[in-house]
């Protein structure tokens, strides 16, 4: 997958999906899916750059998930001062149509753009037509009678509804990032982890202990994860991941990992000591495995 951060570029033959796409769920995968038909056309996920903006998914976890969603190219476009005083049809013409090269293009029905977000899809249409560029335009979609959005994602997510998120999601929520060095208690357990820390902006579940897929290097593991600022290690610890992961040995310092949530094992607590955190942490590797059936 080509991923573009920056203006000017100049692609070719493109079916384009353009929103904010936090989290990627099942409701954007369905733009994916609609240019997907058009076999013929560069699949391009065009999405914005805010920097200062929370977020589900992190830049780079999202351009994970689009390019296992069978994206070609990914734009990220910065929400810079040019882009927010173009009229919407300086963007359609400019970015569209010019750079772009946009044959198709899909959105949501609640899709606004350009200055003020004056453009909304009825505008977005008729620029289309005239262009002679298709344009679909895709309702929003609902699962349990209930519209699927980011907004109740993260709603589900700060209530420790993982099921429900990661249902809404299409896969389960992921962190993902470079293994760093922690202060080792867990190999002085003899039970080594994975220590990875999300943006400060990264929307996390509640903390505690998760059953967790972990994929590196195009390897899958099972592994079991604390998401949190382990209580018992004394000091201030940064919010992080540490991860065991099941029937594996070796180095993953410096290594990009992904870790996949999948089921909540329990809650983040404080343990008398080093020994009990042991015997604690032996049993939720057991718990881990038996939810995968290991």
């Amino acid at each position: 997958m080509d991923v573009i951060n920056k203006r000017p570029y100049q692609l070719k033959n493109s079916a384009v999906c353009i929103g904010k796409f936090d989290g990627l769920h099942r409701g954007h995968q369905s733009l994916i899916e609609e240019i997907s038909r058009f076999s013929g056309c560069n699949k391009v996920l065009f999405t914005f750059a805010f920097p200062k903006a929370p977020y589900i998914l992190s830049p780079e976890e999202k351009r994970t998930k689009a390019e296992k969603l069978g994206i070609d190219t990914y734009v990220e476009c910065p929400f810079d001062e040019a882009l927010k005083e173009m009229t919407p049809k300086e963007f359609f013409e400019e970015i569209l149509v010019r750079q772009c090269d946009a044959r198709v293009i899909c959105v949501g029905d609640d899709f606004h753009f350009g200055k003020d977000r004056a453009g909304n899809v009825n505008i977005l249409q008729n620029l289309a037509k005239e262009a002679g560029i298709t344009c679909i335009v895709v309702k929003k979609k609902k699962m349990y009678d209930e519209i699927i959005s980011s907004t109740r994602i993260r709603e589900a997510l700060a209530k420790g509804d993982l099921p429900l998120a990661n249902e809404l999601l299409g896969m389960p929520y992921m962190v993902q990032g470079e293994v760093v060095h922690g202060n080792e208690i867990g190999r002085t357990l003899d039970m080594p982890t994975a220590n990875q820390i999300p943006d400060a902006r990264k929307i996390l579940p509640p903390f505690g202990v998760y059953a967790s897929k972990v994929s590196f290097e195009g390897q899958q593991y099972y592994g079991v994860t604390n998401l949190g600022v382990k209580p018992t290690i004394p000091g201030e610890n940064q919010v992080g991941a540490e991860t065991c992961l099941l029937h594996f040995e070796g180095d993953l310092y410096g290594k990009i990992l992904r870790v996949e949530l999948c089921s909540f094992l329990r809650g983040e607590r404080k343990f008398a000591g080093l020994e009990q955190l042991m015997h604690q942490m032996e049993a939720d590797k057991k718990n881990a495995g038996l939810f995968f059936g290991q």
